[in-house]
């Protein structure tokens, strides 16, 4: 991108100096010497001098400048056209160009395009701004912004790429896709070099195949769809961590989930590995209903755990204790150490009971 800008600034400075150089002003003497002399007329010629260097041909009066004249700067144009660019370097694109560089800036508009090693931005119109020893220092892009980084696609009215710190700061709708997951809010920033870290907020909305966290006590369906509505995410693939806080909801076909902050642990690939929910974790689906203060579920032993003053109701029957664990698909529930069930039992298996211990 240096490079870029580098050659860009001088193309322009060479240009503007070529166009815009001033011409030495005549003294009173030379105009009075110059006065008589009267313009030729369009038949005329001009007849080379005899001082005139061999090989240039001089034009008549009114005949256009032959094509042989531009022909080494089309070359040239049409070379720069058709370069690629190199490792390290990145390729900025546009309709139009308006280069300042007394401000220190670059403007390109209409259908603009830059591509540099970690991936491309596309939009309606960007700026960029550099320092005083031509290094960029950050761009800015606004009307449509789509950026995509390998396995990422950025969305946003407005755009801010920061140079020397990797970051990319969008706002405005702004939306990052990735794989089957979607990620949305009022401003997202996320790191394309080094460790890629993701912060959103606020209103964040994060969508994704189901996690089965909603009810576990029901059948999984691999189908479904999980949303998870918090006010603030971070991701950090370092960690392989992702978590969201402040007035966590998460809902999918199945039910739903409430708490104040949850965290996605990830194995590599971005996989979930397992999930921690925590403060006042209210877990509900149709008939059942969960309360703790921390929640954990293990995907591949689909096993929910809870502790913190857990409880587990079903109708009428309550169970609680000091840690509840269940088994979604076998339907297996352990709840201890002390253990309490309160039943409500209906009259026939109540009548039932009584019978047998008369018996």
């Amino acid at each position: 991108m240096i490079r870029l800008f580098s050659r860009v600034a001088l193309g322009a400075c060479f240009l503007l100096s070529a166009a815009c150089s001033k011409q030495e002003s005549a003294s009173a003497e030379d105009d009075a010497e110059w006065a008589d002399i009267q313009a030729l007329p369009n038949e005329a010629k001009i007849i080379s001098t005899p001082d005139a260097p061999r090989g240039i041909l001089v034009p008549e009066v009114g005949m256009p400048v032959p094509d042989s004249e531009f022909e080494a700067l089309a070359r040239k144009l049409q070379k720069i056209k058709a370069a690629e660019r190199q490792s390290g370097e990145a390729l900025l694109t546009g309709k139009t160009l308006v280069f300042d560089h007394a401000k220190r800036f670059v403007q390109l508009n209409e259908n603009v395009k830059l591509v540099d090693d970690y991936g491309e931005m596309e939009t309606g119109t960007l700026t960029g701004r550099f320092s005083v020893s031509n290094e960029i220092e950050h761009i800015e892009a606004e009307n449509g912004v789509v950026i995509r980084s390998e396995d990422r696609t950025a969305e946003a009215a407005h755009a801010v790429y920061d140079f020397k710190a990797g970051l990319v700061q969008l706002d405005g709708q702004a939306r990052l896709l990735e794989g089957r997951r979607r990620l949305s809010g009022e401003r997202i920033q996320f790191w394309v070099r080094g460790g890629r870290k993701v912060v959103c907020e606020p209103n964040v909305l994060l969508e994704m195949a189901s996690v089965s966290v909603a009810d576990p006590l029901e059948e999984p369906c691999p189908e479904s769809h999980t949303e998870i509505r918090a006010d603030r995410l971070v991701y950090d693939e370092a960690l392989n961590l992702a978590e969201m806080a402040g007035n966590v909801r998460l809902r999918d076909p199945r039910g739903a989930m409430n708490c104040e902050k949850i965290r996605l642990h990830l194995k590599e690939g971005s996989e979930i590995d397992w999930i921690e929910a925590l403060y006042g974790v209210i877990i509900q689906s149709v008939d059942r209903k969960a309360l703790a203060e921390r929640v954990t579920y293990q995907v591949e032993e689909d096993k929910f755990t809870l502790e913190g003053e857990p409880k587990v109701k079903q109708g009428k029957n309550i169970m609680t204790g000091d840690r509840i664990t269940f088994w979604q698909k076998t339907r297996r529930m352990v709840c201890e150490p002390n253990a309490r069930a309160l039943l409500h039992l209906d009259e026939e298996t109540r009548a039932k009971f009584l019978k047998n211990l008369n018996d």
